[in-house]
C-alpha cells in the first residue's frame, strides 16, 4: 500500500517538474509585438506602401517618358525604393508586424491617371506627383524618427530619409523648368495683349468729315491750302478814255 502512494507521488513530482520549465518559458512572439507600438506598426506599413507606389511611378515613366532627365530620376527612384522596401520588410519581419502587398488604391488611381497622359504633358505631371509623394513620405519619417522608441526603426529613418530628400530636389528642379518656362510665355503673351489695348489708333489730327451724303471726304489741309487771308491787290486803274 505504502509503495503504491509513494509511485503516485513521484509520478505527479515527475510531471510537476516537466511542466513548470514549459510554463515558466515566455511567448516570444508575443513579446515582440508588445514591444512595438501601434504608431509604429502604422509607420511600416505606410512607409511599405509608399515604396511600392514610388517604384510603381518610377517604372511608368521609364516606359513612357522621351525625357534623358526624367528617366533618370525615374531609374534612381526605382532603385532607391527597391533597397529601402526590402530592408524595411526584413524589419517587418523581425518585429512580427505584417506587410502589405500593394501600394493600395490611390497609388493606383494615381499611376493609372499618368499612363493615360499624353507624352506632352506627363513629364511635368510625373515629377510634380514626385514632388508631393516624397513631400509626404518626408513628413512621415520625419515624425517617425522623433516619436518612435523602437532602435531599429530609428536607425531604417535615419538611413533613408536623406535619400527621400535627394529625391524630392531632383523632382522639384525639373517641375520648375517647364513651369518657368510656361510663366514667361504667358507673361509675354499677356505684355502683348497690354500693348495692343494701350496703342491709340493712328489717326490724323484733323478728322475725317462726312458730307451730307454719307461719304467721307478727307478734311481740308491746314490754312496754307485755304483761301488766302488777304485777298490780292487790285490792277492798277488804268489810265483815262483816249479822246
Amino acid at each position: 500500500m505504502k509503495i503504491r502512494h509513494l509511485s503516485q507521488a513521484l509520478a505527479a513530482a515527475l510531471s510537476l517538474s516537466v511542466a513548470l520549465p514549459a510554463a515558466a518559458q515566455p511567448d516570444t512572439a508575443s513579446a515582440t509585438q508588445s514591444s512595438l507600438s501601434a504608431a509604429d506598426t502604422v509607420f511600416i506599413e505606410n512607409a511599405a506602401k509608399g515604396d511600392m507606389a514610388e517604384i510603381q511611378l518610377g517604372n511608368t515613366a521609364l516606359s513612357k517618358s522621351s525625357n534623358d532627365q526624367v528617366k533618370a530620376l525615374a531609374q534612381r527612384v526605382v532603385d532607391d525604393h527597391t533597397k529601402a522596401n526590402a530592408a524595411l520588410k526584413t524589419l517587418a519581419e523581425s518585429k512580427k508586424v505584417s506587410f502589405p502587398f500593394d501600394p493600395g488604391k490611390d497609388a493606383k488611381n494615381e499611376n493609372d491617371k499618368l499612363q493615360s497622359m499624353k507624352p506632352a504633358g506627363f513629364d511635368q505631371a510625373w515629377c510634380k506627383a514626385m514632388v508631393k509623394d516624397h513631400q509626404d513620405a518626408i513628413k512621415l519619417f520625419t515624425a517617425e524618427g522623433k516619436d518612435t522608441k523602437d532602435t531599429d526603426i530609428q536607425e531604417f529613418v535615419k538611413t533613408n530619409l536623406p535619400t527621400l530628400k535627394s529625391h524630392l530636389d531632383a523632382a522639384q528642379k525639373l517641375a520648375a523648368v517647364p513651369d518657368a518656362r510656361d510663366q514667361a510665355m504667358d507673361q509675354s503673351s499677356k505684355a502683348m495683349v497690354s500693348a495692343m489695348d494701350s496703342t491709340p489708333a493712328t489717326t490724323s489730327t484733323a478728322s475725317s468729315t462726312s458730307t451730307a451724303t454719307g461719304t467721307t471726304t478727307p478734311a481740308s489741309p491746314a490754312a496754307k491750302t485755304l483761301m488766302p487771308t488777304t485777298a490780292p491787290a487790285a490792277p492798277a486803274a488804268t489810265s483815262g478814255a483816249k479822246h
